[in-house]
């Protein structure tokens, strides 16, 4: 019960500290399994794989940054194209496989935004915020901050991610949030993404995105799905 009492004391006068501030956080991606060549006999594999690997290198110098203050969270890749250099392409690539696009929240509204463009056209998809998770008691250190580990059922395969009560504040990278903490790290399939710096008491402006035409993402999905039937059919 007093170690209870100590934790809510700490976390009423972060949220107090936190809660008149903006932040900015930026994450990396820390660790990315490299692809395998699984045909290697085969041409035309052994190169999807080679700019598959490229495109692994190339996000491994991604600047992501997560800004949020009272209710409102904004999350995006910050726009470097210097590695399509050497590599052409292989940036946009790696930006597809992690996570494209700007994901917003409001917490106040239960509003969750994410924008996109798919056949040349550009979209804002809209959703709740509403996540299932299993909140464990599996702790560790990252960056400094006590962590705990939380997971999220998706489409058959779980999310893993990290969060933090010493920062109360319900957001993180790539669209996720709801737990009472920031989500510091997050495991999503073969790339982990991890908070390396955070800024309090920055000025930040976040505004609701309106890129494209607004779109639900059950719709969205269901167009998705649709055009995926469509060329298999063809093909």
């Amino acid at each position: 019960m007093k170690k209870a009492l100590i934790f809510c004391s700490i976390l009423f006068l972060s949220l107090s500290f936190y809660a008149q501030t903006g932040t900015i956080c930026h994450y990396k991606i820390v660790e990315f399994k490299e692809f395998e060549i699984k045909k290697p006999n085969d041409e035309a594999h052994r190169n999807a794989i080679k700019r598959l690997n490229q495109a692994r290198e190339a996000s491994l110098e991604f600047d992501f940054v997560l800004e949020f203050k009272d209710s409102v969270s904004s999350f995006q890749l910050v726009d470097r194209m210097d590695n399509d250099v050497n590599m052409p392409g292989s940036a946009k690539i790696g930006h597809a496989m992690i996570g494209s696009g700007e994901f917003y929240q409001n917490t106040k509204s239960g509003v969750w935004l994410k924008t996109s463009e798919a056949t040349g056209k550009k979209y804002t998809i809209q959703d709740s915020i509403d996540f299932d998770w299993i909140v464990t008691k599996e702790t560790k250190i990252v960056n400094r901050f006590t962590c705990f580990r939380a997971e999220l059922p998706e489409n058959g395969t779980i999310k893993e991610v990290w969060f933090t009560p010493q920062i109360p504040a319900s957001f993180g990278p790539l669209g996720f949030g709801g737990l009472p903490g920031l989500i510091v790290e997050v495991k999503r399939g073969t790339f982990v993404l991890s908070l390396v710096e955070i800024s309090t008491n920055q000025p930040v402006n976040i505004k609701k995105p309106d890129f494209g035409k607004l779109i639900s993402a059950e719709k969205y999905n269901k167009m998705l799905d649709d055009m995926r039937g469509t060329f298999f059919k063809q093909d």
